[in-house]
């Protein structure tokens, strides 16, 4: 090999594999000091867009998993207001009976009512509590989230304590027309023994009040003459929901039953009739008529919704005093509370095992973040271990490889 002065391949080759060595040895060292396997993009790219996502997925199950502690909290305090509630009803359920008590003189009955009033007062109240601003009691629903993508939630229902029937019922035994109006032409309508005369053609009376759909309307009634015929209309524009022409002039039973479009009617218990009323009304007062000359009686008339009326807790709250309120009525909203409760543990029940697959989740999911992340610090600490004496190597070679032209040096001298 030729002895040359201007180039030095053995230190230029000896440069290289030191500059390669010690590129490795510091990013070794980046590494362990940061605990990271990816410092730059450029250590594994495909790696750290994975990383990006799987790190974002576990800030999602993290947060989604303070969701389902916040409504596992807001149903706790839910059912501990439920809980007072409930005390509050047994006591009043308490009073109920001691004013029953005959020896109780007026002022005791006195006393005890003005208990009941605060009591009242207190369902009211606690009623109305909320939790962060929300209330706990209402019709609206929560839904929960219990993935972090947001595909899988739970719905809490909400809780009418207080709820009002939408629809009023009416009865009537006829004593007087205050709840009618006289809308006969060509007829005439009275009262007389507790029994609506309807006399002569359209006799008419329309209640003073509007019905919702759906309900169900019960009567007796009696043709005076075979053959008189007896209707029930549904609001001004004159809808039939039910109609009986007897025959006989014998008392018979009317129970007819609407859901909005459809009627089924039922003369002494018999179908007898099932029609769509046409057009089809949500609501309306209702009509009774006679369409003949002799005309008919109607007693014992009652409208009642089909649907649930408001809730056994609201009867308690809006009864006027103990006298006026009944023991089946303080025990039925006693059973509302309990179900409440019921159906509140179920809801915690189940956000809890929501928030279990939940934490299993994100741990899985920090794991597989994990394995493309962090260094392993001790195969990470054996390969610097072998850079740093490459390094050192190199260090060494570089020197040699310089000192190797200095025998040129002595050719010349």
């Amino acid at each position: 090999m030729s002895v040359v002065i201007n180039t030095n391949f053995a230190a230029t080759l000896a440069a290289n594999n030191l500059a390669t060595s010690n590129q490795l040895l510091q990013r070794s060292l980046n590494r362990l000091s940061s605990g990271s396997k990816i410092v730059n993009p450029a250590d594994d790219a495909g790696g750290l867009a994975v990383s990006m996502k799987l790190s974002a997925a576990v800030k999602r199950q993290s947060a989604t998993a303070n969701n389902l502690g916040n409504s596992v909290s807001y149903l706790q305090t839910q059912d501990g207001v439920l809980k007072t509630m409930g005390k509050v009803l047994d006591r009043i359920g308490e009073l109920k009976t001691l004013a029953a008590d005959p020896t109780k003189n007026d002022d005791d009955i006195a006393n005890y009512n003005a208990e009941f009033t605060a009591l009242q007062d207190q369902i009211t109240s606690l009623a109305s509590e909320t939790f962060n601003g929300k209330a706990l009691f209402g019709s609206s629903d929560l839904t929960v989230a219990t993935t972090g993508d947001g595909t899988n939630s739970i719905t809490l229902a909400g809780i009418e304590v207080l709820s009002t029937p939408a629809f009023t019922p009416m009865t009537d035994d006829f004593s007087d027309l205050s709840q009618w109006t006289d809308d006969s032409f060509g007829g005439s309508a009275y009262v007389s023994g507790n029994e609506l005369n309807l006399d002569g053609a359209f006799g008419i009376v329309t209640t003073t009040q509007t019905f919702s759909d759906p309900f169900e309307i019960n009567l007796e009634y009696q043709s005076k003459s075979p053959g008189d015929i007896f209707s029930v209309w549904l609001d001004d524009t004159g809808t039939i929901i039910g109609s009986a022409n007897p025959g006989n002039t014998n008392w018979h039973s009317m129970r007819i039953v609407f859901d909005g479009t459809t009627t089924n009617a039922y003369i002494d218990g018999s179908s007898v009739a099932s029609m769509t009323a046409t057009p089809s009304p949500s609501s309306g007062p209702i009509q009774l008529s006679s369409n003949a000359a002799s005309g008919v009686r109607v007693r014992n008339f009652s409208i009642e919704s089909t649907e649930g009326s408001g809730s056994n807790v609201s009867t308690v709250t809006s009864a006027t005093d103990l006298e006026s309120l009944s023991l089946s009525s303080i025990t039925s909203a006693l059973s509302d509370v309990a179900t409440y409760r019921a159906d509140n543990g179920a809801q915690q029940s189940r956000l809890q095992f929501a928030s279990e697959v939940l934490t299993t989740n994100r741990a899985n999911l920090e794991a597989a973040n994990s394995r493309i992340m962090d260094v392993d610090v001790a195969s990470e600490s054996t390969q610097m271990a072998r850079y740093n004496i490459l390094v050192q190597a190199g260090t060494a070679m570089l020197s040699q490889a310089n000192q190797a032209a200095q025998s040129a040096l002595r050719l010349i001298g």
